[in-house]
């Protein structure tokens, strides 16, 4: 995915391990295309990154009538993993090296950009479910900075049940201390972090496992959220962010009947991170080096053919 024109402005990001000090943060609407606005959750002023996850974004639900108005053309990429992830509808991810996949709800699209690649992402003919997703960017070590472009399609992750949650790893493991069972994502990754999506019909409380090494966030993409023995007695809502900071190993929360959330974790990522447009690096001359790249055709980036 892409950001606006209005996003090229520098961004200078870093991890920032508070320890365990509870702060709700709120998304901010912000330009995709022309017609479209999605819910901007990170970074922001208050949090630049979590563990190595330096963006995400909120798309839709986009009604079926709209659905073209997501369109993303072609468009670059270095430094970081792009992860796409549906709740419903469908998209298809066409990319320079020649990818052409189609995505549905349950399924990862992840793209390793490292020295360079394009893609473009567009909606399905004919859609008959509403268009619903994020999207995550995961910044790459320094020296895994200039890998090979590649792209991989996961269409089987594992899921289990975490209370009345139907929980789905989509990055890095996840180690349940009560039931002292451990579960692994399939997806490459090349900083240790955590990506677990969890949805419920049905009111419920559990206890959510953490690693104290990593940094961690919730975010509410429907549906609210109840911290359970806490100062903060309030409800977290959708397109809110609990910023949960680190040192943690578990957290007592209550979802709320038809709720779901993304868990997002990581070790600091210890790098100070550049971000343009849709280029990221620890060095900035390579992001300067990359918007020039692009304005003049270098071939790094190679020709997305979207027919």
């Amino acid at each position: 995915m892409s950001r606006s024109a209005s996003d090229q402005h520098l961004q200078e990001c870093d991890s920032n391990p508070g320890g365990g000090v509870l702060k709700i943060l709120h998304s901010k609407t912000k330009p995709l295309t022309a017609q479209l606005q999605v819910q901007r959750v990170v970074p922001q002023a208050e949090l630049r990154m979590i563990g190595p996850w330096c963006f995400l974004d909120h798309f839709g639900p986009l009604t079926t009538p709209a659905y073209q108005d997501f369109n993303i053309p072609p468009h670059p990429h270095i430094g970081l993993q792009t992860i796409t992830w549906l709740y419903s509808g469908e998209l298809m991810h066409y990319d320079s090296l020649g990818y052409q996949q189609a995505l549905r709800p349950g399924e990862l699209n992840l793209m390793t950009s490292g020295r360079g690649i394009s893609h473009a992402e567009i909606a399905q003919d004919n859609p008959t479910q509403p268009l619903h997703g994020l999207q995550l960017w995961s910044a790459l070590p320094p020296a895994d900075e200039l890998t090979y472009p590649r792209f991989d399609h996961y269409r089987d992750l594992p899921q289990f049940a975490l209370g009345e949650c139907t929980a789905t790893l989509i990055v890095g493991d996840y180690y349940d201390r009560l039931l002292k069972q451990r579960w692994q994502s399939p997806a490459l990754s090349f900083h240790p972090s955590l990506a677990l999506s969890l949805t419920t019909p049905r009111t419920t409380v559990l206890s959510l496992s953490l690693n104290p090494l990593f940094e961690h966030a919730i975010y509410i993409v429907s549906g609210s959220l109840y911290l359970v023995d806490s100062e903060l007695t309030q409800p977290i809502t959708a397109h809110q962010l609990l910023d949960l900071g680190s040192e943690r190993d578990h957290l007592e929360i209550e979802l709320a009947a038809d709720t779901r959330v993304l868990v997002l974790g990581g070790e600091p990522f210890g790098q100070h991170l550049f971000m343009r447009w849709n280029f990221v690096s620890t060095e900035l001359a390579r992001v300067e080096q990359a918007q020039q790249d692009w304005d003049n055709g270098h071939p790094r980036f190679g020709d997305v053919n979207t027919d």
